[in-house]
């Protein structure tokens, strides 16, 4: 890739990662748009920084942003429906409330460097409705996933639903009825749409019985045993993990388990009641409590965070493009000799210089 001086060009970044080692590298931008991908040293001037792949939240509730910070109960009294503490304050918060929040996360998930997110959505057609209705330009790109309102579905309600989203997220089969699980892992996957599912976050639950819905991804996996692992491996389901979560609850998530059984991991956020939507904190939690259960690098913290999240989500038609294809990027500064570690374990939301979407540049200290 060589890059040229034009008129109007100005760079960015120092390194580049580009999703197996970091080197030398830039970005050539004209104006506020992405012009090129370089490789080697940038031009005298250039301000310096490590230029990754937009961070991918693959997993949030901005529903209940408003809600912050929840209070410590168990999991089933907070978040269990219908009657969990996060569905009550749901039932019982203005719009304006619960937009304001879901807006506080959007602008959160945009200075730190999230170019896409997932969305379990609440609420039915119009909790899914209100997050679209409050997307804009700057905000990182929506995947979300509906649901029905209640278990008693109204006529049509699937299917406008589903052309209203990318697919379908429930909470559990513990939750949810059988027979109304199929119905909607049938209709998401005949109009070529996602379907996802939360298994054995408190509890363990049956992990053939969630295959059966032939999930493209699930949440959690917390309390998965190995052989459970290894048959999610087997059956290509990937599992999205979200450990300041799963903390909260007095939970560790073993990521290094998982990726010794062959399985797939995407990183989320989880609740906004629970964790602001930021994927520095994420990684930064998912490198700590790794470490501490087994071999782990930084560099399976950051492809967890970018390259898989992307992959798990189809947010590229399931494919993840060459890094010199990606219109999506996030550069921040790193002052030390180990870039990717830094990453996980003291880079923050302020530590970013910019933010590339769609090939359309933003600096962060612009609109914050």
């Amino acid at each position: 890739m060589g890059c040229f001086d034009r008129m109007r060009s100005t760079y960015l970044g120092h390194l580049l990662f580009d999703g197996e080692r970091v080197g030398k590298g830039y970005l050539r931008l004209e104006g506020d748009a992405l012009a090129e991908v370089c490789d080697g040293d940038p031009p005298r001037g250039t301000q310096g920084g490590l230029i990754i792949s937009g961070f991918v939240n693959a997993h949030t509730h901005l529903g209940d942003s408003f809600a912050y910070p929840a209070p410590r109960i168990s999991m089933e009294d907070l978040v269990a429906p219908p009657g969990g503490y996060k569905h009550r304050a749901l039932g019982s918060a203005t719009a304006e409330t619960k937009t304001n929040g879901m807006l506080q996360s959007l602008s959160i998930m945009s200075l730190s460097g999230t170019t896409v997110f997932s969305d379990f959505r609440e609420e039915g057609l119009q909790g899914l409705m209100m997050l679209r209705g409050l997307l804009l330009p700057e905000h990182p790109r929506a995947i979300l996933l509906g649901r029905p309102a209640a278990e008693d579905v109204l006529p049509g309600e699937v299917d406008r639903i589903l052309e209203a989203s990318e697919g379908i997220g429930m909470s559990s089969v513990t939750d949810c009825p059988k027979d109304l699980l199929k119905r909607l892992a049938d209709s998401a996957r005949s109009k070529g749409k996602l379907f996802s599912i939360h298994l054995s976050e408190g509890v363990r639950e049956d992990v053939d019985q969630v295959l059966a819905l032939r999930p493209d991804f699930v949440i959690h996996a917390t309390n998965a045993t190995n052989d459970d692992l290894i048959t999610l491996a087997e059956a290509k389901v990937p599992v999205v993990v979200c450990p300041r979560s799963n903390e909260f609850f007095g939970n560790k998530v073993d990521i290094p388990r998982m990726l010794a059984a062959g399985v797939d991991v995407g990183l989320g956020t989880d609740n906004g009641m629970i964790c602001r939507p930021d994927m520095f904190e994420e990684v930064k939690a998912a490198f700590r409590v790794s470490a501490s259960m087994g071999n782990i690098s930084a560099l399976d913290v950051v492809l967890m965070a970018t390259a898989q999240g992307r992959k798990i989500l189809k947010a590229d038609g399931n494919t993840t493009p060459p890094v010199e294809k990606e219109r999506d990027f996030t550069v921040v500064k790193v002052p030390g000799k180990d870039p990717l570690r830094e990453l996980v374990t003291t880079v923050e939301a302020m530590d970013v210089l910019a933010v590339v979407r769609g090939g359309k540049v933003r600096r962060p200290a612009s609109w914050r």
